[in-house]
Parts: structure tokens; C-alpha cells; sequence
């Protein structure tokens, strides 16, 4: 697919990134420990006053319901058919802040006429992840790193505060422009005060700026890889000219001060490929606090039959039939429509194993 390729080479992922990262630290902000309420009484409707209490403090979010919904519009392009969606949604709830929640979340994208659907469940004690319809296992080994890396997360941030906003140098406060309050919502059976403000690009590449200078000075990344100190000039100011505008809405509970939605809209011109993109946001939290229903899936199959289906299915895309590589029948990597194909098949094959291996062959034809 030609506009995927493009849309990687492009300034639009680095500005479309840190938009992102200004969300997620955001919503980290928002939910932030597992302590008591919020640390302010609420009693001012002031905009400022009412972000501060909703992304600072710690606010009680045990368990609920997620729903996280990406659209991005193409226009300039017309390799591009329709909107490119992604969404991520279903419940989770704590166990206990040194085991592995329960959680189960299935995935669904569609991009130039083709979807994508999978799943990740989790009962603490057991993971498994779903795709094609089929629920695999992860092994037991496995999770039991996934458990451990858990925890030490958990245990680095409670005694240390080493991943708090403050101390990577984000202060997403002062990304927000000129915030306003638009009245009270209700959102999932929850009164909630509606703000909208502006995002001030600048503010927030400089927080940017802040974490790679962090990271520059620690000696760069775990991998060895060095990273600049701060964003190079020449794209720095290309980005502050290709985002026309970004705007982020809030919606925070009016009794608790807790965040229950949020939306970031991003409008980007890339003037050098005449195309735009105008990218939504939305993160929606339900349910809060409420006893969720999670369960291991009826049937599963091992975590390894799925890896060797995507084997078959990495070493076919890439002419080959193994991922180490080799040269196919067809001499290189597999159209759109022996892709689709081979979803197709896989969907069809289900848990017969034998049947889903022999789709790998769709990718040679």
C-alpha cells in the first residue's frame, strides 16, 4: 500500500507521535495512583482550577471500562480510500497493585478498505491473545516475566516516583491554552464539567526538549543508541509550521475530579505532498470503580501455533518461506489482494492448525 509506506517516511508521524505523547502523559496524570480522592475540594468552576484538580493528585481507578477510537482523515492523497480507524476497547480491574490486572481488550483497525481484528485478555494469573478468531496462551514462563516486570514498575513507582511527569520534565499543564469551561455533560450515567482549551505546540515541544535532554545525558537509550539532546532546529520549526491547529476537550467528573473522557483534535498540512490530515482522538473511561466480569476465552490453543502462522505469514509477505529469508515464486513481497487473501483463510482455517499453515501459501501465488 503506497500511502502506508508514505505516511511512515513523513514529518506526520513525528508530529502525529508527539501529540500522542502529549495524551498519554495527560491521562497518565489523570489517573494517577491507586490512593484516595482528589487532593482539592472542587469548589471553583475556573477552567485552570478545574484541570489542575483533574491531572494532578491521585484519583481511585480500580476497574471500569476503556474505549479508545482513532480516525484519521486523508485529503491530497488519492491512494488513500476512506479513513484510516482504530479502535481499543472492553474492561479492566485491579487485583491488587503488585499483580497483573485483568483486562480484556480487543483491537479493531480498518485502513484502505481492509480490518484488523484482534484481542488481549488477561485474568492476572493467566494471558491470552486472540486473533483470527482463535484465543492462543501465552506460556507460562512467559507471563511470569510479564508479572515480574510488572512489578517492578509498580514497586520503582510508588517508592521512587521515578515515572512521574514532573521528574521526566513534563508539565502537560502548560501545554493547555487559554482553557474553558463549556458547561456541565453527562458522560456514562456521570455528571461531569466540560473544558476545551488549546494546545500550545511550542510548550510542548519543549517538554520534548526536556526528556531528550534526560535521556541524552543518562547516555541515551537502553540499547546503546545515542539521541540528540533536543529537537534539531530545521524540524522543530517544521513541525510548529505544519501543525495548523490542535485542540484537546476534557471532560471531568464534577463530584470527583476524575478524568471520564478526553478528545484531541490535530489538523497537519504537509505542504511538500499537497495533503493533509486532520487526526481525532477519543479516550473514554466508564464504569469507574465498578466490578468487572473477566474470564479465561472457553477454548485456546498454544501461544506457539499462532507465532508459527504469522512465520508463514512474515516469510510469504517477504517473498520468502521463512523469516530468514529467501526468494518466493512470485519474486517479491505479496500484493494487497494475496494479503487479504491470506487473512481470509486464516479466518476460515480457525483452530485447525494444519488447514491455517497451508494459507501461507496464498503469499507465493
Amino acid at each position: 500500500m503506497l500511502f502506508t509506506h508514505r505516511f511512515v517516511q513523513h514529518r506526520a508521524r513525528a508530529i502525529v507521535a508527539l501529540l500522542a505523547l502529549a495524551v498519554v502523559a495527560l491521562v497518565l496524570a489523570a489517573c494517577g495512583g491507586s490512593g484516595g480522592g482528589s487532593d482539592s475540594s472542587g469548589s471553583s468552576a475556573d477552567a485552570e482550577t478545574l484541570l489542575r484538580q483533574t491531572f494532578t493528585g491521585t484519583h481511585a481507578i480500580r476497574s471500569g471500562k476503556a474505549d479508545i477510537d482513532l480516525r484519521v482523515d486523508v485529503s491530497g492523497d488519492d491512494s488513500v480510500r476512506g479513513p484510516i480507524t482504530a479502535s481499543i476497547s472492553g474492561p479492566f480491574q485491579s487485583v491488587g497493585s503488585d499483580e497483573l490486572p485483568k483486562f480484556d481488550m480487543s483491537l479493531d483497525a480498518h485502513a484502505q478498505g481492509q480490518g484488523f481484528r484482534a484481542g488481549l485478555t488477561s485474568t492476572s494469573d493467566q494471558l491470552f491473545v486472540n486473533f483470527g478468531g482463535t484465543s492462543y496462551e501465552v506460556p507460562a514462563q512467559l507471563l511470569d516475566q510479564l508479572k515480574d516486570s510488572y512489578r517492578r514498575s509498580q514497586q520503582e513507582e510508588s517508592s521512587d516516583q521515578q515515572m512521574s511527569l514532573k521528574s521526566l520534565g513534563l508539565d502537560p499543564l502548560s501545554w493547555l491554552q487559554d482553557p474553558t469551561v463549556e458547561g456541565t455533560e453527562t458522560i456514562g450515567g456521570v455528571e461531569t464539567d466540560h473544558i476545551s482549551s488549546q494546545v500550545d505546540v511550542n510548550a510542548l515541544l519543549d517538554d520534548v526538549d526536556n526528556i531528550l535532554a534526560r535521556v541524552s545525558a543518562q547516555g541515551g537509550l537502553p540499547t546503546g543508541q545515542q539521541i540528540p539532546s533536543r529537537i534539531p532546529a530545521d524540524d522543530r520549526a517544521q513541525i510548529e509550521d505544519a501543525v495548523k491547529s490542535a485542540s484537546i476537550d476534557v471532560w471531568s467528573g464534577a463530584d470527583d475530579h476524575t478524568l471520564r473522557k478526553l478528545t484531541l483534535a490535530l489538523s497537519v498540512d504537509i505542504p511538500r505532498e499537497s495533503t493533509s490530515l486532520d487526526i481525532n482522538l477519543s479516550i473514554e473511561l466508564t464504569d469507574l470503580n465498578q466490578p468487572q466480569s473477566i474470564s479465561a476465552p472457553a477454548t485456546t490453543r498454544p501461544l506457539d501455533e499462532l507465532l508459527g502462522q504469522l512465520q508463514g505469514f512474515l516469510g510469504g509477505a517477504l517473498g520468502g518461506g521463512s523469516l530468514g529469508g529467501g526468494s518466493g515464486s512470485s519474486g517479491g513481497g505479496a500484493s494487497s489482494d494475496q494479503l487479504q487473501a491470506y487473512s481470509d483463510c486464516v479466518q476460515r482455517a480457525g483452530s485447525d492448525v494444519t488447514e491455517a499453515q497451508k494459507c501461507a501459501d496464498l503469499l507465493t501465488q
